[in-house]
Order: structure tokens, then sequence, then C-alpha cells
């Protein structure tokens, strides 16, 4: 029950700080930028009313256009997913207006939509890792994925993004509004992956071999990672095969390659690059992480 209740408290306190960088990023960079940057969700469509609408501050019209898309979510998804969603709303919207009496770090846009960006991303990304969101574009895409299960859920709040910055550009009346966004989303996108996924690229190593016994003893002693031998058969010859799987760490590939090539100069292998490897030898078992 304790472990339960601090873990709630945990998942509460990082959306809060999620939300509050999001809001912190846009107002010194997105906001004070001298070609305004059209975004994407409620962000989005908040900043064209205004636009035209100044004296409304960006706190109260960011949660009155929440106001809809909380409704709907809390009528069609609910559980703890909208809980948390609600409270990132509301922490939003107070931060945007308490951020806002905090002077700009730079008004060139390239540097407003780099550094937006990444703040946005990253402050979404502690939002999402705990089971939340910022409502808005994120619950239609949820709603509309119920229906249309065969459309990834991405694609459906890209589009209606993609949408919302259009129309926001128009506002504006400059293309290079489009332009500077274009650079926000992709710097944003990094950001949240970083920070669900983890910034750091580890090494994940398929490797097929008659010495497959040999290799995956020597990746264990001489490389000290684990490694899984799979029984697979070639599908041109049906000839019985065994394949490794090993995950390591970036600086290891030239070893690993020595290794192979040592032990079994016609073994086939392949090295793709994998996010958050967890387990021994790498990050914590994700059950111990808060």
């Amino acid at each position: 029950m304790k472990s339960n209740l601090k873990k709630t408290v945990i998942d509460y306190i990082i959306i809060c700080i999620g939300a509050s960088l999001f809001a912190l990023s846009f107002n010194i960079f997105i906001a004070s930028s001298e070609i305004p940057i059209a975004m994407g969700g409620i962000t989005g469509i908040s900043m064209v009313i205004n636009y035209f609408f100044p004296n409304l501050s960006m706190g109260v019209l960011t949660f009155a256009v929440n106001l809809p898309f909380l409704a709907l979510g809390l009528w069609k998804i609910g559980g703890r997913f909208m809980a948390k969603t609600v409270f990132a709303s509301i922490v939003l919207s107070i931060a945007m207006d308490l951020t806002a009496i905090i002077p700009p770090l730079t008004s060139d846009p390239m540097l407003c939509a780099i550094y937006g960006g990444i703040g946005t991303g990253a402050g979404l990304g502690l939002v999402f890792i705990r089971n939340g969101s910022t409502a808005g574009t994120d619950i239609v895409g949820l709603v509309l994925k119920q229906k249309y299960t065969g459309i990834p859920l991405g694609k459906l709040v890209l589009a209606a993004d993609t949408v919302i910055v259009l129309c926001a550009a128009f506002a504006f009346k400059d293309p290079n509004s489009v332009l500077f966004a274009i650079i926000k989303m992709y710097a944003a996108s990094i950001a949240t992956d970083g920070v669900i996924y983890g910034f750091t690229t580890d090494k994940l190593a398929y490797i097929i071999s008659e010495k497959a016994e040999t290799i995956s003893k020597l990746v264990i002693s001489e490389l000290h990672h684990g490694a899984t031998i799979l029984s697979g058969e070639g599908a041109y010859t049906n000839t019985p095969r065994k394949m490794i799987m090993c995950a390591i760490n970036p600086n290891q590939i030239g070893q690993l390659k020595e290794i192979v090539r040592e032990n079994d100069e016609s073994a086939f292998m392949i090295v793709t690059n994998t996010h958050e490897v967890l387990g021994f030898g790498f990050k914590p078992n994700i059950k111990t992480n808060l």
C-alpha cells in the first residue's frame, strides 16, 4: 500500500515538473520569437487566439480550450490516465501564467525553435513516462484510435497537429512560421524520445554461426554481457541454424567483431541500435525504477 502511494506521489511530482518545464520553455523561447512559431495541440490553438486577443492570458486560454478535450477524455477513456491528464492540464495552465513574467533568453527564431522544441519536448516526455498527457490532440488521437484501430496513434495525433500548425501559420500570415515550426517539432520529438527511451544508444547484435556456443561464451567472459542462443532454420537450405542475440555497449563493437572473426569467418552478423536496455550490465530492471 505504501509503495503504491509513494509511486503515485512521485508520478504526480514528475508530471508537475514536466508540465512546468513545458510552460517555461514556451514562454522564454517560443513566445519570445521575433517570428511567430506555429505550434500544434492546444497550445497552438491558444497561441492563435492570443495573437488576436493579446489581453487574454495563455494560461486561461490553454485551460479553456482544453476543457472540451478533457470532457471527451473523461467520457470515452477515464481511469488513472485521465486523472493524471487533468492534473497535468491544470498545472500547465497555471505554469503558463506564472512563468510568463520570466524574461526571455533570446528572440532569435532559430534559437527559439531549437531550444523551445527541446524544452517543450522534454517536458512532454516527463509527463508521458508517468502515463499522463496534456490532453488536446492526444485525447482526440486516443478516441479515434478506439474506432480506427488500424491507424497508428502517432499518425492520428500528427495529422491533428499538422492542421493546427497550418491554421496558425495562416493566421500569422507568415510562411516562415511553418518552417520554424518544423524545426521546433523535430527538436521536440528528439527530446521527448530521449526522455522516454534514454539519450544513450546501445547495440543489439544478431550472429548466425556454427560456432554459436563458443562465441556466446566469449561474449560472456570477455565482454561481460549475457547472450541468448536462439534456434532457427535457413529459409533456402532448410538447414538448422543457431543465432546469438546479445546487447552490448557501443564501444564494444570492435571487440565483438574480432571475437566473431577469429572463431567463424563465415558467420552472418547484424548490428542495430537499441534504446533503454534494462537488466544486468545496463540500466536497472524496470521494476526497480521509480
